[in-house]
């Protein structure tokens, strides 16, 4: 706190009064506090889930990705061979029906590799990425490997409801600026069976595989509703969010603050935040300062 705003509110302890949680400053007190208000309103958002985003290695990804590829070209080879030597062997009997046969064989087996490859890619990756289409999959591996892209698995905090489905996702960064994430899928549930976790892809920026980042993960739910309360008007005090809302003229009452939702604007809030009321968006440090220090009688026992 600077020594201008520690005098003024030193300065003010004689004539405040009030219980918990309310003061009472009169307007040449709120004028030198600094004081600015503004006023509430209803607000909405989709309905979010926290979570925690590791980001991943994707040599796995790519191994598995290009294990599909491999076997889907040698499926297809012994499939047309296998086409072609029964086509020679009923025109012109250019070809045994032992060649036929092996032909067969081959197919049939290459197949089955093909089909162990897909469920591979599905058990471990999910059934989003192993039904995406191959071309898309294929650019996915290449800004993967040139280092563009991450991935990331988030897993929600807690056990979200069986029909949430994921549409978006935003990344809490390291510095504090959050960053859009494309959902790509659902993931296989882990082998606790615990968490549905969800498969996002975002611009690799300062991201590296083993980095764990925290995921607002939005749904297609009903829309979030409450009160929107600026970030400005919240405070941090022994370990509870705050806000002051003016009660009166000279009335400033201290409410703690339950966030709903989190907004880039501020947080969503219920009861007993209601729109109309005006809060404290600028001094609310201040306030805290006022509530936190002694009464002038406790000071001079204390001295």
């Amino acid at each position: 706190m600077k020594p201008s705003l520690s005098l003024a509110v030193l300065a003010l302890f004689a004539s405040l009064t009030g219980t918990v949680g309310a003061t009472e400053l009169d307007a040449a007190a709120q004028s030198r506090l600094g004081l600015r208000l503004a006023t509430l309103a209803d607000g909405q958002m989709p309905m979010t889930t926290r979570a925690v985003a590791d980001v991943l290695d994707p040599v796995p990804l790519a191994k598995a990705v290009d294990d599909v590829a491999a076997a889907q070209a040698a499926a297809d080879a012994s499939r047309a061979e296998a086409a072609r030597t029964r086509a020679l062997l009923a025109s012109q009997g250019n070809a045994s029906r032992k060649a036929l046969e092996a032909a067969q064989a081959q197919a049939v087996a290459d197949q089955a590799r093909l089909r162990e490859a897909r469920i591979a890619l599905r058990n471990v990756w999910g059934d989003d990425l192993e039904d995406m289409d191959a071309k898309r999959r294929d650019r996915l591996i290449e800004a993967l490997v040139a280092g563009q892209q991450v991935l990331l698995k988030a897993e929600p905090l807690g056990r979200p409801d069986a029909p949430m489905q994921v549409r978006a996702a935003t990344l809490q960064m390291p510095h504090g600026v959050d960053a859009p994430a494309q959902v790509l899928g659902r993931l296989p549930r882990s082998t606790s069976g615990l968490a549905a976790g969800w498969l996002l892809q975002a611009d690799a920026g300062p991201l590296v595989p083993g980095m764990v980042l925290t995921a607002q993960l939005q749904s297609d739910g009903p829309p979030v509703r409450g009160v929107l309360l600026p970030r400005a008007a919240i405070v941090r005090w022994n370990g509870q969010d705050w806000a002051y809302v003016a009660t009166g003229r000279d009335q400033f009452e201290r409410r703690a603050v339950t966030p709903r939702a989190m907004t880039p604007a501020g947080w969503l809030v219920g009861a007993p935040f209601k729109p109309g009321e005006r809060v404290v968006v600028q001094g609310a440090e201040a306030l805290v300062a006022v509530d936190a220090a002694p009464a002038p009688g406790e000071a001079s026992e204390g001295d």
